[in-house]
């Protein structure tokens, strides 16, 4: 790992990063006074055309200070901070992001954030036969600094939300269905009615094809189809 210092115009922020940046004040009065004391954490990345070299990982609330105090004369703009490998996939990059700010003071909001990062993580060593040892809650426990009933609750919550929207789309779905057979369903009756109705105009030039009762019942049909389709429109 290579400590650099980097301009601050060459970083940009995560957009993976979940906590709310507070304080900023505070943190920049320190760092004004005993300097930079903690490294932050980023990596090299030349694929996004935005003039910038490097993306933030830890560290979002000491580039905020520092570019606080760099806007006011009052500190070099430049941020000390340890270089690692770009993550190679989103899942990586997520729980990277949430062991580097471990020692947040965070509420619970930010507490299910951080788990749902770990747990699409661990979905994802699954996913590519590399699934860690032990159980899930421990594993997240580890890389969180939680307590496993914390985590098990939490998870338990996820669990049920993506069950409950699992359902939704699922109805939606159900009534997207529904909708289509509707629509087919009146096409089909209207073909039904137009055929009657050719019929019946048919049997008036010929009064051999179709006897009285016949007609009453085709008219009772194509009286009821009307009432049909248009409940169906």
């Amino acid at each position: 790992m290579e400590i650099c210092n980097i301009n601050l115009s060459d970083i940009r922020v995560n957009p993976n990063n979940i906590y709310e940046e507070q304080n900023i004040k505070e943190l920049a009065d320190s760092i004004e006074s005993f300097g930079q004391l903690e490294n932050a954490t980023l990596y090299e990345d030349l694929s996004i055309d935005d003039g910038k070299k490097y993306t933030l990982v830890g560290g979002h609330r000491r580039y905020l200070a520092i570019s606080y105090l760099a806007e006011r004369g009052l500190y070099e703009p430049v941020l000390k901070a340890s270089l690692i490998e770009k993550p190679n996939v989103h899942q990586m990059e997520q729980m990277l992001i949430v062991t580097d700010n471990q020692q947040r003071v965070k509420d619970k909001e930010t507490k299910i954030r951080e788990i749902y990062y770990a747990n699409n993580y661990w979905n994802y060593l699954v996913s590519i036969n590399q699934q860690p040892q032990g159980k899930k809650r421990e594993w997240i426990a580890k890389k969180t600094g939680y307590g496993e009933r914390v985590i098990q609750d939490i998870l338990s919550d996820i669990k049920k939300q993506s069950m409950t929207q699992q359902s939704s789309t699922e109805t939606q779905s159900s009534s997207a269905i529904t909708v289509d057979n509707k629509a087919e369903t009146r096409k089909a009756l209207m073909r039904a009615k137009n055929a009657i109705n050719k019929a019946l105009n048919l049997s008036l030039d010929d009064s051999d094809i179709l006897d009285s009762d016949t007609r009453a019942f085709l008219d009772d049909c194509m009286y009821k189809l009307k009432f049909i389709i248009d409940d169906l429109s």
